[in-house]
């Protein structure tokens, strides 16, 4: 498996988005419309997905999460104006809040109908929507220090990121219940450490000439670390209706992968890992994080490592918008707020217009 070096801390965005119908906000099978009536410089960023009702926004790497960021919001502009003509909204949450699985339809790709063949009623229940990051790196030492560093801090990111409490008109209790749904799948959720690209090759070969993968592609874990493109990828975060948030979140993630350069990396326990993501899943930022040093608030860590970032010129060194920065990962994500309108009596059908993105 040959590593590609990258431009180190490019990043590159992937966005899902779920189209839902103007009036009654239930997923409506348009993506077609899109493809149709894209402009070319949309066409050029839109990918189809596992749903006729949902598309990606992919970006290309880019020097910042700022201008990663802007494809998105321009790409999410337009498919809102073509939306607008056909009766339809794009809405970024992590699942959609009451739309049943059964009505659903899958779209038609060789790969899609291969996979729902060997998962079954598992992939029928995937009405999720993530935002998956890629940070570059440039060179296969960085590639797995940024690896391990991302997999022990991953809960941080869902906490920043929740926007998925309801799921088949039901209120789930947890602030990211996407997370749950996925990983059911058998190569997604929390993966072990991998400290060089030969020890993850040695595993993935293993899958592959048993027939269970075929490229990377097929894996589909939190933290997906890729030799072939040089990037380290963040999976776990939901869909987030608020593009300052996306790039606070991006910015986030890439300083935390310039942080890791040079550490080579503690070996820690994979079940402490596992209780850390329940938490954020749990109870978003006001969940507990597990360290060597003791057990802390999710929000507590965030800026603690912030203020890491910081004493140690990252922050201004990347050309991170500081700003940005600081306020957004002060607020809270959207769950919060589609939480306390429910308490507050607001219907679960009404609760879909939190996914209009801000």
């Amino acid at each position: 498996m040959k590593f590609n070096p990258s431009r180190p801390y490019t990043v590159g965005l992937e966005l899902e988005v779920q189209l839902v119908d103007s009036f009654t906000f239930e997923l409506t099978e348009k993506s077609f419309v899109l493809f149709d009536k894209a402009s070319e410089k949309l066409s050029s960023v839109l990918h189809k997905e596992f749903l006729q009702s949902m598309v990606e926004i992919v970006s290309p790497p880019c020097d910042s999460s700022e201008e990663a960021t802007n494809i998105l919001r321009e790409a999410y502009e337009e498919i809102k104006k073509i939306g607008e003509m056909e009766g339809f909204y794009p809405l970024l949450l992590g699942t959609h809040p009451f739309a049943n699985p059964c009505e659903i339809r899958i779209t038609k790709d060789k790969r899609y109908e291969r996979l729902l063949e060997e998962f079954q009623i598992v992939l029928k229940n995937f009405l999720i929507f993530g935002l998956h990051i890629h940070v570059g790196v440039e060179s296969e030492k960085e590639l797995w220090e940024a690896f391990n560093m991302a997999l022990k801090y991953l809960p941080l990111f869902i906490a920043l990121s929740s926007s998925s409490p309801f799921y088949k008109g039901r209120f789930t209790g947890l602030h990211s219940y996407r997370l749950k749904i996925f990983e059911q799948l058998p190569r997604a959720g929390v993966p072990e450490q991998f400290f060089s690209t030969e020890e993850f090759e040695e595993m993935f070969n293993v899958l592959k000439n048993a027939g269970f993968v075929e490229s990377l592609k097929d894996i589909w874990w939190d933290v997906r670390p890729r030799p072939d493109y040089g990037t380290i990828e963040l999976r776990v975060c939901d869909s987030i209706p608020d593009f300052n948030r996306i790039e606070a979140v991006a910015d986030f993630f890439k300083l935390l992968v310039a942080w890791s350069k040079g550490k080579n990396g503690e070996r820690f326990y994979h079940q402490i890992v596992k209780q850390n993501r329940w938490n954020a899943v749990r109870h978003g930022l006001d969940g507990m994080f597990i360290d060597k040093d003791g057990v802390e608030n999710i929000n507590s860590k965030i800026h603690g490592l912030i203020e890491d970032f910081d004493r140690e010129g990252l922050i201004e060194r990347l050309g991170v918008r500081a700003d940005n920065l600081y306020n957004i990962l002060s607020g809270f994500p959207v769950s919060y707020r589609m939480m306390q309108a429910y308490k507050k009596g607001e219907s679960i059908r009404k609760l879909a217009r939190f996914g209009l993105a801000e």
